[in-house]
């Protein structure tokens, strides 16, 4: 369950207010606070380390190092050197924080390639909390080696460090995907078939029109992103494949951006083309996908 912005705000709001009226641990020792914070959020709380009252800067620190909060780390190492006593020693423990993170990561990175059960639970846990964007790879390929439960505890890890860094938002359904163990003959033959479906199909049914149904609209889309998905799951088996498959990768990369730019420009008949159906990212049509509206051109849900 997440809470909106406003709503965030406002509760931050009343925490800064109890502070400055003389309740210390308002902000810093409010777990509501800790426990629906996001990287969403960051932009309500960061303006608060340039308050003029020290005690909300020093709690502000606090409560990014409680969340584990690395946006800010440049800005908290300035205060570390300009800022009051009480704000410096607040900015000590963030630092000390993120880089108890640092050493740690690695050891947990050793649990979970080397163990299983409840040592790898309670690893795949603490990663969660710490785990950085460039950890990414790793933990997919951990994702990829395991099952049940312990897949599901890397998901849960992975879609942390999602939520940490808006710069992943675009990829989280290919992050989230499960890595494929190399099969050149598997992939040739997907290969095979996604390229026929879009150089001859697609070209033949769907470019000469002007208008499309939803139904149709829809499945094109669908078949777009479950190749997109394939193929970002399929770059680092390449090295594994004979030197034709990196270029015909490449030429299904190019039909995939061909059919979905052709497709977006498309008429949807039997439903409202409205704005909430158009990705806000990139502009495109979305299509609607296990509840879900998804862009299959960027990832954006």
């Amino acid at each position: 369950m997440s809470v909106t912005k406003v709503e965030y705000l406002e509760r931050f709001i009343e925490a800064v207010d109890r502070v400055i009226a003389g309740r210390p641990g308002s902000i810093s020792e409010d777990r509501w606070l800790v426990n629906y914070y996001d990287a969403e959020k960051l932009p309500i709380v960061s303006g608060y380390l340039d308050c003029d009252d020290e005690r909300v800067r020093a709690e502000t620190v606090l409560l990014l190092s409680d969340v584990h909060e690395r946006a800010v780390l440049g800005k908290v190492r300035e205060m570390r050197q300009k800022d009051s006593e009480r704000v410096r020693l607040a900015c000590i423990g963030y630092l000390s924080t993120i880089q108890g993170d640092d050493e740690l990561i690695p050891q947990l990175f050793d649990v979970m390639d080397h163990s299983s059960g409840n040592e790898f639970m309670k690893a795949a846990a603490r990663m969660a909390s710490v785990a950085r964007e460039e950890d990414v790879p790793h933990l997919r390929r951990i994702y990829g080696q395991v099952g049940g439960e312990m897949r599901s505890a890397v998901r849960v890890a992975l879609d942390r460090v999602i939520s940490r860094n808006p710069s992943l938002q675009p990829k989280r359904d290919l992050i989230l995907s499960v890595p494929i163990y190399p099969n050149e003959g598997e992939f040739e033959r997907f290969l095979d078939s996604s390229i026929e479906y879009l150089d001859v199909r697609y070209r033949n049914n769907v470019l000469p029109l002007e208008k499309v149904k939803l139904a149709t609209f829809n499945n094109v889309a669908r078949a777009l992103a479950k190749m997109r998905t394939r193929l970002y799951n399929e770059t680092d088996n390449l090295q594994f494949y004979g030197p034709d498959k990196t270029d015909r990768a490449r030429e299904l990369n190019s039909l995939i951006a061909w059919a979905n730019a052709d497709l977006s420009k498309k008429e949807v008949v039997g439903t409202e083309r409205s704005r909430s159906h158009v990705c806000p990212r990139c502009g495109e049509m979305m299509v609607c996908y296990k509840g879900m509206w998804i862009c299959p051109d960027c990832g954006t849900l």
